[in-house]
């Protein structure tokens, strides 16, 4: 449903070519006033109703949008012209979206319309998924699907839900208590559904997989599980309180079943045989895969989920193992382990994630096991979190995973937003400046910009010439709060240092919001 209404979109003289050219892509009838100031964003409230007044026959118009930029209230503006008058988006590019759900949106006076959207989208999605987790809870207590947990713990999943959500806290032997609660807490706000304490390679150390799996039950709601070759540290993890053990196969299951607490757990069945090998053939893996569960049934284990092994190198080979396992297995509940790839390819992870989050989704996996083990994949757990959302409301709608009121674009965008040159501009002669090499010193001194990546908080220390000690140290979230701090101490004498300065802690920000390193005077790409 179009707005019928007709609308004035108000903006200064330079913002207004761009917003002439976007409000036309826009299906609401639109009329653009530039009002006599050059940049939109100083607009004032009571200035805007005044030259609205004498600028505008209001009789046409239904509705107002000023700059989203603007500061103040634009209900005053509201009450002298005698039209609704609220805050349009923030930048132009944003128009046409806005104007074309005009009638979606509860517009604000003091909230800008770009950020009334992205509300609006994120209610309609947490309105979906919500139905879908109650679709999910009546399921679950008629008994179907694929259950992990006890009580509060407890998480469910079935084909046609989304797959469960598994991150693991690599070689937790080695890491302390608080260290292990801090992950914990970490991944089950970046949206995991279960914790998993992994253990050491060679396993024995039943001490600590008993004390890192009592950790994480302090720490989180969720269930945990003992990943673990070792028959001691999944004996002791189970009696600790792990609902889920990965993994058991052809070389540890008799061992493993000689324990009730692990034959009554579900158990991650693999497809190793006896003497741990793995066929790289997807049929044999397949076959093999089979052999093992049915000797791992005939050992008395209740609860059996598949894991054909998902491998980067043959990726195909083994895509081709879960397909074929699915096929031939549609009851039995399967793992799908994405940290297998993300982990061994030298590519930013973001995008690999989506899609193995949508290949796992369609073959009708039921939990994704991914970790976090090297600075390239930190951030994997909420983007394969995010990633299943997407494929989950993609799926429900029928359409592709795009215009979603989600997305996992990083260091791209669907539309830019570069405010192109003005007339004035182009008719402007630009000077071309030459790089120089050297510098001047400041006589107050240098700084020495590093980054808290556990704080996201950037520091800086200011160095007097001939110490080697620093005299003041800054911290803060923010570039701007930063540098002003400086300022006011007095710290620097000359421009070109303050811009010098500004640039390195704008520069140290995007390397903490990117996760790339930070080292002074680099570029970060």
């Amino acid at each position: 449903m179009v707005f019928k209404k007709n609308v004035l979109v108000v903006t200064g003289v330079l913002a207004k070519p761009l917003v002439e050219k976007y409000v036309k892509q826009s299906k609401v009838k639109v009329e653009v006033l530039s009002l006599p100031i050059q940049v939109a964003a100083f607009i004032t409230p009571k200035y805007a109703a005044k030259k609205i007044v004498e600028m505008v026959d209001l009789k046409k118009f239904g509705l107002i949008l000023l700059p989203g930029l603007i500061v103040g209230d634009t209900g005053e503006v509201s009450k002298i012209v005698g039209v609704p008058t609220f805050k349009g988006p923030k930048h132009a590019a944003d128009l046409p979206t806005i104007l074309d759900n005009l009638d979606k949106i509860s517009l604000s006076t003091q909230k800008p319309a770009c950020e009334l959207m992205q509300d609006l989208l994120k209610e309609k999605i947490l309105e979906e998924l919500n139905q879908l987790r109650m679709e999910a809870l009546k399921l679950e207590k008629s008994g179907f699907g694929l259950v992990i947990g006890l009580g509060d713990r407890k998480v469910w999943t079935n084909w046609g839900f989304p797959p469960l959500l598994m991150a693991e806290i690599v070689n937790s032997p080695m890491l302390s208590d608080e260290e292990i609660q801090s992950l914990a807490r970490y991944y089950v706000d970046c949206g995991a559904d279960i914790v998993d304490v992994g253990m050491m390679v060679g396993g024995g150390n039943p001490k600590d997989a008993e004390r890192a799996v009592k950790t994480v039950l302090k720490a989180v709601n969720k269930p945990v599980s003992i990943d673990s070759h070792d028959v001691e540290e999944i004996r002791v993890a189970v009696e600790a309180g792990a609902s889920l053990v990965l993994s058991i196969d052809g070389e540890n299951m008799v061992e493993a079943s000689k324990f009730p607490s692990i034959r009554k757990t579900p158990v991650v069945v693999t497809p190793a045989d006896e003497d741990g090998k793995i066929p790289e053939n997807y049929l044999e893996r397949v076959f093999q895969l089979e052999k093992n569960i049915k000797k791992a049934k005939l050992l008395g284990f209740k609860n059996l989920i598949a894991d054909p092994i998902l491998n980067v190198q043959p990726f195909l080979e083994s895509l081709l193992g879960y397909v074929e396992f699915r096929r031939r297995n549609p009851q039995i509940p399967v793992l799908f382990g994405a940290g297998n790839v993300t982990e061994l390819i030298d590519a930013d992870s973001v995008g690999i994630n989506f899609l193995l989050a949508l290949l796992a989704w369609e073959i009708g996996v039921n939990i994704i096991f991914t970790t976090q083990a090297s600075n390239k994949t930190v951030g994997t757990v909420k983007e394969i979190s995010t990633a299943l959302k997407m494929v989950t409301l993609a799926k429900k709608r029928g359409i592709p995973p795009k215009d979603l009121g989600l997305n996992l674009l990083v260091f791209k965008e669907k539309r830019r937003k570069d405010e192109s040159l003005s007339e004035v501009e182009r008719k402007t002669k630009i000077l071309k400046v030459q790089g120089k090499d050297g510098y001047t010193c400041d006589p107050q001194g240098y700084f020495k910009v590093k980054v808290d990546r556990e704080t996201g908080e950037l520091l800086v220390f200011h160095y007097r010439y001939g110490e080697n000690k620093p005299d003041f140290a800054v911290k803060g979230l923010n570039p701007k709060d930063v540098y002003i701090k400086i300022f006011e101490k007095g710290l620097v004498s000359r421009l070109d240092h303050a811009a010098y300065l500004g640039c390195e802690l704008e520069k140290a920000k995007i390397a903490l919001k990117t996760g790339r390193s930070y080292i002074q005077d680099e570029d970060i790409f």
